[in-house]
């Protein structure tokens, strides 16, 4: 009877053990592990994503479709306003044609892709918050000649948590 019991104990006890750490473990991966249906987080009424843009093949040449998950929206925000920080920093803002950039005043689309050396980047699209009473740009890239500030655009790469220059257009 004694190595019955001592048995059930050992059986008992290596039970529990495995429940213990299942269950610690559960909870670590829940954290970590995203998962792929998660619905985006992102004001709608300010940001768009769109697929690539064929039309624009300088930017998109050798590109491939990617879907964008709720940290890489995360990083997007972070890098943006570091951009535009570094841009705001070297603007005068008592010129009539101040090229500064409040992001709040701005829609923007996002255009997420894998470049030709496997990189996952992001093309942003801005422009001016206006009363132009149309959603064309939740459909399509908005492109324009001239407007200054009030269109400008760069590029995230969300691999090597950088950004590449930012460009607003032009004055006629």
């Amino acid at each position: 009877m004694h190595l019955l019991t001592m048995t059930r104990l050992i059986v008992s006890l290596f039970l529990i053990c495995s429940m213990v750490l299942a269950c610690g473990q559960s909870k670590t991966d829940k954290r970590t592990v995203v998962t792929p249906n998660e619905p985006l987080l992102y004001d709608t009424s300010r940001i768009v994503i769109l697929p690539i843009d064929t039309a624009n093949h300088w930017v998109f040449k050798d590109a491939t479709t990617t879907q964008l998950t709720n940290q890489d929206l995360q990083t997007i925000n972070k890098l943006l306003l570091a951009c535009v920080t570094v841009h705001n920093v070297k603007q005068d803002t008592t010129t009539e044609f101040s090229e500064y950039i409040d992001l709040k005043k701005y829609k923007l689309q996002y255009v997420p892709f894998i470049d030709g050396n496997g990189h996952k980047k992001v093309y942003v699209n801005s422009f001016r918050d206006s009363d132009w009473g149309c959603d064309y740009w939740k459909q399509s890239l908005v492109v324009v000649d001239d407007g200054g500030s009030c269109f400008f655009h760069l590029t995230v790469d969300l691999t090597q948590n950088s950004f590449e220059q930012l460009f607003t257009n032009g004055y006629a």
